[in-house]
């Protein structure tokens, strides 16, 4: 009886799981056999470019530089002599003329100096003159003391001959030589004199000289009280007031030359050998600038002799090619300037260009990317927009090369070209 009810227990858990097998078979065969529905096939999608057939020419290309206005004639004007500030009549901005008074010192002081060695000078032109008067005086005199030598010794042997006779006294004929002795010396007197007449000329003539360069230098000192300009120009600082005492070395006034404009520009080192091959070889560079609304004609003049260290470049400095052009010391200003001819180039829509080196080519339907290097720009003749000058050696001519900025643009990338 026990052995029954334990197979009938067994059995009991036996059918469902025989049922439950059943079931989940069933279940799998149904989702095996479902019919499955045809994958659609989406088609590769082309990107409408327009293109551009590429050919060879000569380009001028031209590059966009920011420079700064700067002036080699930009002066500071000091004192050159110690004196009270009487007048004033510039300020900052204004424009002056050569010549034109810029600040008044007060002269007294100096004008007394002045008429010091003035004085100086006409005391020694005295002196001089005296000199040159006495020299003269005693040439005259030598020929008169000379005489009287000759009759003091002619006296003398006459006296000597009637002392031998017993005639006279010894004292008439000591008398008559010592009157020739005297005479002798006055006339060796009188030579030394006239022998010191160079010596004693020179060196009137030396002080007359010192003195002279003396009142040249307070002549000097004199204009100096007066500061005028050196050339037209700007003012561009007033550093004193009236009334102000300044010494030697203070600066009073700066400005610079309005026709002596010139601007310095960074010229980057890709293009600084064949600007300097241009201007060896007596090319013209020209350049435009643009300030204030206002476009000026430039030339560029020549490179700097330096590069500075850390800087990508070289400087170059330009000229206005108009008188006075107006231009602010200091100021900054963008530069369009003409590079020399490049043969062998192509110019293509600055849209073609992808990053600072890339272009793609259409061949076949796809992209296929381009290694370039970019020469310039240069302005539409149609005036519609600027243009980019650049050369490689991967392209030929007739290339077809995709002017549509895309902004997912890669090798490969399926394209359709716009008619």
């Amino acid at each position: 009886m026990n052995k029954f009810k334990s197979l009938h227990q067994q059995h009991k858990w036996f059918t469902p799981l025989i049922l439950l097998t059943a079931v989940c078979l069933i279940i799998f065969y149904l989702l095996a056999s479902k019919p499955v529905p045809p994958k659609q096939q989406t088609p590769e999608k082309e990107w409408l470019v327009a293109t551009e057939n590429i050919s060879f020419q000569t380009s001028t290309p031209q590059i966009n530089l920011l420079g700064r206005i700067t002036n080699p004639f930009d002066s500071i004007l000091s004192a050159g002599i110690v004196a009270d500030v009487a007048e004033v009549p510039v300020r900052d901005g204004m424009l002056v003329k050569a010549g034109d008074v810029l600040i008044k010192l007060d002269s007294k002081e100096i004008d007394l100096t002045v008429e010091q060695r003035r004085a100086d000078v006409a005391e020694l032109n005295a002196q001089t003159s005296s000199e040159k008067n006495r020299y003269a005086s005693d040439k005259l005199a030598l020929k008169e003391e000379q005489q009287l030598l000759t009759i003091a010794e002619k006296a003398v042997k006459r006296q000597a001959t009637l002392q031998a006779s017993k005639l006279v006294a010894q004292e008439r004929y000591d008398a008559a030589d010592s009157q020739r002795a005297q005479t002798a010396l006055t006339v060796n007197a009188r030579k030394l004199m006239l022998a010191d007449h160079p010596s004693r000329l020179a060196q009137l003539n030396a002080r007359l000289k010192r003195a002279e360069t003396l009142l040249s230098d307070a002549l000097l000192d004199a204009e100096r009280s007066t500061i005028k300009a050196p050339f037209d120009g700007v003012i561009t600082s007033v550093s004193v007031s009236p009334g102000e005492r300044v010494q030697i070395g203070q600066n009073l006034v700066s400005l610079y030359d309005h026709n002596k404009m010139e601007i310095l520009a960074q010229i980057p080192d890709r293009y600084v050998s064949g600007i300097r091959q241009a201007l060896t070889d007596g090319k013209e560079i020209t350049a435009l600038s643009s300030r204030f609304g206002e476009t000026k004609e430039l030339k560029l003049e020549r490179l700097s002799g330096q590069i500075k260290q850390g800087s990508g470049g070289i400087n170059g400095i330009f000229s206005p090619k108009e008188i006075n052009p107006n231009f602010v010391l200091n100021s900054a200003v963008e530069i369009l300037v003409a590079l020399p001819g490049i043969e062998n180039s192509i110019s293509l829509p600055l849209s073609a260009i992808y990053g600072a080196d890339r272009i793609y080519r259409v061949e076949e339907g796809r992209l296929q990317a381009i290694s370039i290097q970019i020469l310039g720009k240069e302005l539409d003749p149609k005036g519609k927009e600027d243009r980019a000058i650049i050369t490689s050696k991967l392209l030929n001519k007739d290339d077809v090369i995709a002017t549509t900025q895309l902004p997912n643009a890669i090798s490969g990338l399926k394209v359709q070209v716009r008619d």
